[in-house]
């Protein structure tokens, strides 16, 4: 289409300056070359990540907020993955950036102990996933030797936020 383009319909757009010669962009400008395509590829691959993510949330009827931390979690596994790609290295900065505004919004989790306890309550993750994912005393243990003064027993912390909540609302 883009080659007949130009013959059939004329410039795409024309534009001028002052004093300055219009010029006439053509069709062709738009020609993207299989190198192109392939950084189309690689960008739609980098953003469905967080597309599929999106659609965890968008459920009519059902409740999500015990998938937030996971959901932000595979995001970012799926990004760091990315970032340490060759195949994407050209959109490492990207990455970064994004991942610095997931770490942004992660980090106010800290901050709201109803996603931690919808974690908790749920009947397939409970404090098993906690563990799991964010470790107990030996992993603090091993953040504490490896000189990391804000390592905690994630585990614990749940524990904490569990029995604060029973006690507040029981």
């Amino acid at each position: 289409f883009i080659s007949s383009a130009d013959e059939l319909f004329g410039p795409v757009t024309s534009y001028w300056h002052p004093g300055q010669p219009t010029k006439h962009l053509p069709w062709t400008a738009f020609m993207m070359t299989p190198s192109d395509w392939e950084c189309v590829n690689d960008v739609y691959q980098i953003i469905s990540d967080a597309n599929s993510i999106q659609h965890i949330f968008s459920h009519d009827h059902l409740a999500t907020l015990w998938c937030a931390i996971p959901a932000f979690e595979e995001l970012q596994t799926s990004w760091e993955v990315k970032s340490q790609s060759p195949k994407f290295s050209l959109y490492k900065d990207a990455i970064r950036n994004g991942l610095n505004k997931l770490a942004k919004y992660y980090n106010k989790f800290d901050e709201k102990p109803v996603c931690v306890l919808a974690l908790i309550l749920h009947p397939y993750y409970k404090l098993a996933y906690i563990k799991m994912a964010w470790g107990g005393p030996k992993e603090q243990h091993q953040e504490l030797e490896a000189r990391n003064p804000n390592a905690k027993d994630w585990h614990d912390e749940a524990l904490k936020i569990l029995e604060h909540m029973v006690k507040e609302y029981w």
